[in-house]
């Protein structure tokens, strides 16, 4: 999917009612910042941020590094893990990646914390740093900031990235879902034959068969639906089959057998192999991870 698509996707998260409730229950009981952020660098993080620590509001108005420190994905090689940083004044800041089956499309990002209070040596080394950029700050002016805000032991912290973990694979949930539900301001044609494949998607269905119920040619289909989808036809017919697998797997004792023939596909080993291409895992692996969370 394109950055613009991925990005709209993004908004429409932060509109459902999981994400809002998630968000408030964690501003309750963490008192840590969280907002769920694009993958693109240019993509500055919001002006205004709930919970953010009064240290890191002081910077952010000081210094142009600490305004874009927490788009972590530029200082790290491997983007597919949980990334994570500290600052010279040690504040810890973490952002767990949350993907649309393989691809990352964002970051669910929080922190601001200490894992630690600062040492005497510690506020004299971060008090010269902040003098080295021309920022008059003393030492117990930045000692009353950074005890401001949550000091949390690492084990504390280690829990609140798992908490996120889990809730991250939720969202993913969520954007596959949302991928493949007609938008109310799409045209009629496109969301009647996304209507079409979603209510047919159990039996062999043909381009011919989607571009006539939108009453245009094939060739014309294919250039509106990838448009309004950013999916080619094939590609949306496998990922509405896929999450209706997902929630067999998830809500039925059925062999993978009687999956793979009940949600449209030919054969299990077709089953398996579009499967783990679009979520990066296999069917069974699938359903033992989601069971046992």
């Amino acid at each position: 999917m394109e950055q613009k698509a991925l990005d709209r996707l993004l908004d429409e998260i932060r509109e459902t009612d999981v994400f809002k409730e998630y968000e408030q229950a964690y501003a309750e009981v963490t008192k840590l910042p969280l907002f769920l952020r694009s993958t693109d660098p240019d993509k500055i993080i919001p002006e205004v941020i709930d919970n953010e620590h009064e240290f890191c509001a002081f910077m952010r108005k000081h210094n142009d590094s600490c305004k874009t420190c927490m788009h972590l994905g530029q200082q790290h090689p491997d983007k597919q893990e949980i990334l994570k940083q500290v600052c010279f004044a040690g504040i810890h800041v973490a952002a767990v990646p949350i993907k649309i089956n393989k691809e990352i499309f964002g970051y669910l990002q929080t922190g601001e914390v200490l894992l630690e209070k600062p040492t005497n040596g510690k506020l004299d080394k971060s008090t010269k740093q902040l003098l080295d950029w021309g920022i008059k700050l003393d030492k117990n002016q930045l000692e009353m900031l950074l005890e401001s805000g949550p000091v949390l032991s690492p084990k504390q912290y280690e829990a609140v990235i798992k908490m996120l973990e889990i809730f991250a694979r939720h969202i993913s949930e969520l954007a596959a879902r949302i991928s493949v539900i007609p938008e109310m301001s799409e045209p009629d044609s496109i969301r009647k034959s996304r209507e079409f494949i979603r209510e047919n998607s159990d039996e062999r269905i043909s381009l011919d068969q989607v571009a006539s119920v939108a009453n245009m040619s094939a060739s014309h289909f294919c250039r509106v639906f990838k448009k309004a989808t950013d999916m080619n036809f094939s590609e949306y017919v496998a990922r509405v089959r896929i999450e209706k697998a997902k929630n067999m797997l998830l809500e039925s004792n059925y062999t993978m057998t009687h999956i793979a023939f009940d949600t449209g596909f030919n054969s299990v080993t077709d089953f398996n192999r579009t499967f783990k291409k679009i979520t990066g895992e296999t069917p069974s692996s699938f359903r033992k991870v989601s069971t046992t969370n």
